[in-house]
């Protein structure tokens, strides 16, 4: 069984040190100069705070003392290699600035409670971050008609929203009731990658069936598609499975895929990930298929690691320094109207 926090309490100190409520709270309060509490007291009580471990309830005080602004920031998901980049960046923001900081994480199907916590708290905004790695990028998540009722309540801000994935309804919602959505659109990542695929004839393409969906719902790159002479598709591999390390899928599926890949003689290979990519990568080259001289691989993040990895594939980079730019932007200089903030990602080819 999972231990109990066992906070003391003000009376719980009182008792334990001979005094009452009233001078404990002015000690706290740092207003025991004015209630004409004595040195030695004063001394005595910060000493007995030390020695039995006790926290005062920075909570109930915040609402009895005026506070510097308070941000809350919301982890929704798994860490994922960008929002763990974000989040540094964030880090290093908040520690130069004046604002303190309320944390919490949420998994899928949280969103709501967490909110709720936060606002429990009383922060002045909020900050959700989204994680590429939610069932559906959240999707079911920012649908809540009661998340929708909360988030009028407070400024709030969702980072790395994944603009033409969810139908237009639910961003259009959002908006409405409050958000700056900052994030790139996934369907228009893929133009640049598509235009070199075209440029360079490149005629046989092998790739995740998730990422061809999200490319069909743009019409810009649909047509597109519909000019390269053979696109298959294969399963995600990280479909129920975001919990596995990437390059464990990414060797999976391409032991999975191998005699397709073989018999096929595939130029190009579309990943989901740059994780994914160099499992595959691995597996291939152990099987006399050199990456990328007898095959390309594109994967997706430009995680940080990318310059350390053994095998050369190609990424499209989120576009995190923009990103958390926009958002401190606006969060040192509010905007009145509530928009969309649409930053463009890059392409990086081997």
């Amino acid at each position: 069984m999972m231990m109990k926090a066992k906070y003391l309490s003000t009376s719980d100190l009182a008792k334990k040190t001979g005094t009452s409520r009233q001078v404990i709270s002015a000690i706290i309060n740092e207003s025991w100069k004015e209630k004409r509490i004595s040195q030695a007291t004063y001394e005595r009580i910060r000493k007995a705070m030390d020695d039995l471990g006790f926290v005062p309830n920075r909570t109930a005080i915040s609402l009895r003392k005026k506070k510097e602004a308070r941000v809350g920031l919301l982890c929704h998901g798994p860490l994922y290699s960008h929002t763990s980049t974000a989040l540094e960046k964030l880090n290093h923001y908040f520690l130069d600035s004046e604002k303190s900081v309320e944390i919490h994480m949420s998994g899928s199907g949280g969103l709501g409670h967490a909110i709720r916590e936060m606002m429990g708290h009383r922060v002045d905004n909020i900050i959700i971050l989204l994680s590429p790695m939610l069932p559906n990028f959240g999707e079911n998540d920012l649908q809540d008609n009661s998340l929708i009722r909360l988030l009028r309540a407070v400024p709030h801000f969702i980072y790395n929203f994944p603009f033409h994935v969810h139908p237009k309804e639910v961003a259009d919602s959002l908006i409405n009731c409050g958000s700056h959505l900052i994030g790139f659109s996934r369907a228009k990542a893929y133009v640049p990658f598509m235009e070199h695929l075209l440029d360079k004839k490149i005629n046989r393409v092998l790739i995740d069936e998730k990422i061809f969906s999200l490319i069909n719902k743009s019409t810009e790159t649909k047509r597109m598609c519909a000019r390269i002479g053979e696109i298959n598709t294969y399963p995600n591999p990280q479909g129920g499975n975001l919990e596995v390390n990437p390059f464990i899928l990414g060797t999976k599926v391409a032991n999975d895929l191998l005699s397709d890949i073989k018999r096929n003689n595939y130029d190009y290979i579309v990943t989901s990930s740059d994780g994914i990519a160099q499992g595959m990568a691995h597996v291939l080259t152990k099987h006399n298929v050199k990456v990328p001289d007898d095959l390309k691989i594109l994967g997706f993040d430009k995680i940080d690691s990318m310059d350390f990895h053994h095998f050369p594939t190609s990424t499209i980079e989120v576009p995190v320094g923009d990103m958390i730019s926009t958002l401190i932007s606006l969060l040192e200089n509010p905007l009145r109207i509530n928009k969309s903030h649409i930053c463009e990602t890059k392409l990086h080819l081997h």
